[in-house]
């Protein structure tokens, strides 16, 4: 949750981009943000998915001080080179990436941005497996509040433009690694050994070629969109794919607690039962928010962009498909509890690149052909294909009961009111934004109809929210 929160508030920011900025400030953003993406994951050697496997389910808080310090002065040495390289060639890079030498100052922000985020990293990966979750949720909601409002003030007014939104990105993430060092420096030792580095190493590198596919998957079209039509269009794509990023909140906040929760069972046939039900109660909750999200795709576009609506309109398709990428992103996350478990992590860049190979391959035949849109088909028919190859995969080694009748019974009660309200998506006029809400109603009619919901359960949880409460008492 405090993850959520502190993502969600940047949708805040949608609206400023849609009404503030030109399509190609916006598909200027777009493109230097996918360089971000790519970037950190050379930075972080994939040492923080390994911090995770070491650090969760640990009671002794000073058990791990040396691999976890070597780990962040290992981060730190490879910062400051890949840092000093972007610096250097930050005026060819915009030249290149941006089509304007003049937006060097871009790449010299995101030098120092990329620097302090994969240092606060780890600081963050250590909240999570102590499951610090107050101290973590106060923090990232914080930062981003604190960028956020930085943000505002440049574009709204002080007109400073596109290259703002890195300023407030800057002090951003220096404000959340000065915050995180004192709390950190509890663990934080000045001690290194080669060795415990190593063995990260070793569990954490395979998840790169998975990480660079994923990223390939979310982030190449920009370049390719950008190729084949051009920085307005890529604009009108990077402001309609944010509307998706609510379902992408979801799955990112699910993805800080699953590893570190899944790894604390110390059950085995627990944890395969725990991966069940997590599958059924999350394809329920995010099939709901894909329905609601799709079906007033068109009056989120209307209300974030005002004047501008008529150009972002275009994408309004992207909506959907990209929220139900997410969702499929969603169920990959929960896949992979048995890889983590099982330490299975070489099997991921098979899997991964093959969805990303699907997604060059469809961006490549259908952009010239059909716009933009096809760049958010490609996005769901790659994770489409990772879902499908990482549960066949896993079932072998890690065989968890799905609850399939009841997951089939979310999907079709999903796809009838998705398409009984289709014909009513244009609709703007209060009859029309009436009537797809009683259909959006009608989701959870149906599943109570079809005995999907376990009182049992509904009992669970309500043991599961007074444990707290009752837990602090007793002590």
């Amino acid at each position: 949750i405090g993850d959520l929160l502190g993502r969600a508030v940047s949708v805040l920011l949608v609206p400023l981009y849609a009404r503030q900025l030109t399509l190609e400030d916006n598909g200027v953003i777009s493109l230097a943000y996918a360089f971000i993406g790519f970037s950190a994951v050379f930075y972080s050697l994939g040492l923080n998915p390994a911090l995770i496997r070491l650090l969760s389910g640990q009671d002794n808080p000073t058990a791990h001080r040396t691999p976890f310090s070597s780990v962040f002065w290992t981060l730190l040495g490879v910062s400051i080179v890949l840092s000093g390289l972007v610096a250097l060639f930050a005026e060819p890079l915009a030249s290149f990436l941006l089509g304007n030498s003049h937006l060097s100052e871009i790449f010299y922000l995101i030098a120092a941005i990329v620097f302090f985020d994969t240092l606060s990293e780890p600081f963050f990966t250590l909240c999570r497996a102590r499951q610090k979750s107050v101290i973590f949720a106060t923090i990232r909601l914080l930062q981003y509040t604190f960028q956020i409002g930085l943000t505002i003030y440049l574009i709204a007014w002080l007109h400073q433009g596109s290259v703002s939104v890195f300023r407030a990105n800057l002090a951003s993430s220096g404000f959340a690694f000065l915050v995180l060092l004192p709390l950190a420096c509890r663990t934080l030792r000045p001690t290194f050994r080669a060795r415990a580095v190593r063995d990260l190493l070793s569990f954490g590198i395979p998840f790169i070629p998975s990480t660079l596919s994923i990223l390939i998957i979310n982030l190449s079209d920009r370049f390719l969109i950008k190729f084949y039509l051009g920085l307005d269009a890529l604009g009108i794509y990077g402001i309609t794919y944010k509307l998706g990023l609510p379902m992408f909140f979801v799955v990112r906040a699910f993805r800080s607690a699953w590893a570190p929760s899944i790894l604390s069972i110390s059950d085995p046939k627990e944890a395969l039962g725990v991966c069940a039900h997590v599958t059924t109660y999350f394809a329920v909750g995010t099939t709901f928010l894909f329905l609601i999200l799709a079906t007033y795709s068109r009056e989120w576009i209307l209300l974030i962009a005002g004047n501008n609506a008529k150009h972002y309109l275009a994408g309004q398709a992207v909506v959907p498909l990209i929220t139900l990428a997410y969702l499929l992103y969603g169920l990959y996350i929960i896949l992979t509890a048995g890889v983590y478990a099982k330490k299975k992590t070489r099997m991921l860049p098979a899997i991964v690149g093959t969805g990303a190979a699907v997604n060059i391959l469809v961006n490549f035949i259908l952009l010239p052909r059909i716009g933009l849109v096809a760049a958010a088909w490609s996005t769901l028919f790659a994770y489409a294909t990772m879902v499908v190859l990482l549960h066949i995969s896993v079932h072998r080694f890690y065989p968890v009961g799905y609850e399939y009748g009841r997951l089939a019974k979310v999907g079709v009660a999903g796809g009838v009111v998705f398409l009984t309200l289709s014909p009513y998506l244009q609709n703007t006029t209060s009859e029309g934004i009436i009537t797809r809400a009683i259909f959006l109603v009608g989701y959870p009619l149906i599943l109570w109809g079809w005995n999907f919901f376990d009182p049992k359960e509904w009992q669970a949880l309500l043991k599961i929210f007074r444990r707290p409460q009752n837990a602090s008492q007793t002590r």
